[in-house]
Parts: structure tokens; sequence; C-alpha cells
């Protein structure tokens, strides 16, 4: 995606991946390790009651209330 929007505007994708990085209020995309770390959890049993939840790894690049 970075490559074909820093196509149409004139820059270099690594601009455009930290510009979106930038947006996000931790300044960074989300490593696999975040996602596997959820993962764990939600698979084990500290979490056996958890039902119908949404969990967001976002960093905070989508505002949610």
């Amino acid at each position: 995606m970075a490559a074909t929007v820093a196509a149409s505007s004139g820059v270099s994708p690594e601009d455009v991946t930290q510009g979106a990085a930038a947006q996000s209020v931790t300044g960074r995309f989300t490593r696999p390790d975040e996602v596997a770390d959820l993962v764990v959890l939600l698979a084990s049993e500290r979490t056996g009651n958890v039902t119908g939840s949404d969990f967001v790894i976002d960093g905070g690049l989508i505002t949610t209330v």
C-alpha cells in the first residue's frame, strides 16, 4: 500500500510508512509479537470467561469509544 500511495504522491514508500505510523498514539505500527501475546492470553485459562469482546491492537491509530 505504501508503494502505491508513494507512486501517486511523489514521495518514498518509507516516508509514507513513517507518516502513517506517526499518526498513531504510540508512533509505530503493531509488531507481530504483540498480536501473538494477545492470542496467547485469549487462548489461556485466564480469559475463560471473556465473551463478546473486541480487542483493537493498533497503537491508537483508530479512535474508539
